[in-house]
């Protein structure tokens, strides 16, 4: 029966057996029911659940699609069934299917992103492995403006863990991806930040890394500022050609820079900011093969992961006034990630 607000009621006989006292309505699996929701209305409750805080999510679902649910049972819904999603992406075959078909470049990034929980300010960690189709070869003065390809296919996980418990999935999700973790086909992308480059050596041993060209670029850009002042010319006309000699010779042109620059007079400094430049590169000088990449129409940077950071995980997580218990942001990690991973519709039709 419709109602006159457009509310569909279904009336079905409820038995209970006078032995055990098990109750059901023997019509409610023909009909596709289960519980308060059918299956199509609770992956639109986890879809909803996925992307807005649960009360928007209740309010999109109404203005959507005529659904009326309270927002605690999106959220209980949501949670429910995210644990099950990312338990899914990482042990089922058609979960990765998609991935293992994609032609193109096997690439990782990670990154972390943080999260307000009952526990306090925490890194919810992400990791991507991607395949990726090569673009065009160019010259290292087009590194900006180049048009690189999309990935073809993205697989995704997410989490609160230390970096190593974190890591301890790496390897395994890259066989089940189809990529060999110790061949040196798979290249890891991320910024500077020590965990990663410290995890990627142990879990990826022969993935040669590639140090992000933005973090470079910036980095090397605020050593001329120091010296010579912010904003002036001679800053900026140093900065240009250093970001040039990086991204044609990597390690040795900065070298080359660092010595060009040695000798100018400097405003205001006694010249670590030049030392300091040079010690932070130093610990990437086999991640900046900038210009080969280039060449090879590959990706020099992982703004994949700080996309899906701010996309994925953030927009999501970080709402305003929310605070999650850390078991709970894992479980939502897991629907975020099965939409950013595009495995949502593989798995609802799956299970």
């Amino acid at each position: 029966m419709v109602t006159a607000a457009g509310a569909v009621v279904v009336a079905r006989a409820y038995f209970v057996c006078t032995g055990c006292r098990h109750a059901d309505c023997p019509l409610d699996e023909r009909l596709g029911l289960g519980g308060y929701l059918s299956p199509e209305a609770r992956r639109l409750c986890c879809l909803a659940g996925g992307s807005w805080s649960f009360d928007q999510a209740a309010q999109h679902l109404r203005a959507l699609c005529g659904i009326e649910v309270s927002d605690e049972l999106i959220r209980r819904v949501s949670l429910q069934e995210g644990a099950k999603v990312a338990a899914w992406q990482a042990t089922e075959a058609a979960a990765v299917a998609d991935f293992v078909a994609a032609a193109g470049d096997a690439e990782f990034e990670t990154d972390a992103v943080k999260v307000n929980t009952t526990e306090g300010w925490r890194d919810a960690k992400i990791a991507i492995f991607a395949r990726r189709p090569r673009g065009e070869a160019v010259a290292t003065e087009q590194w900006a403006d180049r048009r690189l390809p999309k990935p073809a296919a993205r697989h995704a996980f997410a989490g609160i863990a230390d970096s190593v418990t974190f890591a301890a999935a790496w390897r395994p999700t890259a066989r089940q991806l189809g990529i060999d973790p110790d061949a040196g086909a798979l290249t890891a992308l991320g910024d500077g930040a020590d965990w990663i480059w410290n995890r990627v050596a142990e879990q990826f041993p022969n993935a040669p890394g590639v140090l992000d060209v933005f973090h470079a670029v910036g980095h090397l850009s605020d050593t001329p500022k120091a010296l010579f002042g912010q904003g002036t010319g001679l800053s900026r006309r140093l900065s240009e050609r250093g970001t040039r000699l990086l991204l044609s010779d990597g390690y040795a042109g900065l070298t080359q820079w660092a010595g060009e620059i040695a000798g100018q007079p400097r405003v205001g400094t006694d010249g670590a900011a030049l030392g300091a430049m040079m010690n932070y590169f130093a610990g990437h000088r086999e991640r900046l093969n900038y210009a080969r990449r280039l060449h090879r129409g590959q990706s020099i940077g992982s703004g994949m992961v700080e996309g899906a950071a701010k996309n994925m995980i953030g927009r999501r997580l970080k709402a305003n006034n929310a605070r999650w218990c850390e078991a709970n942001v894992n479980r939502i990690a897991g629907l975020c990630a099965a939409l950013y991973s595009g495995t949502w519709r593989a798995y609802w039709e799956n299970n």
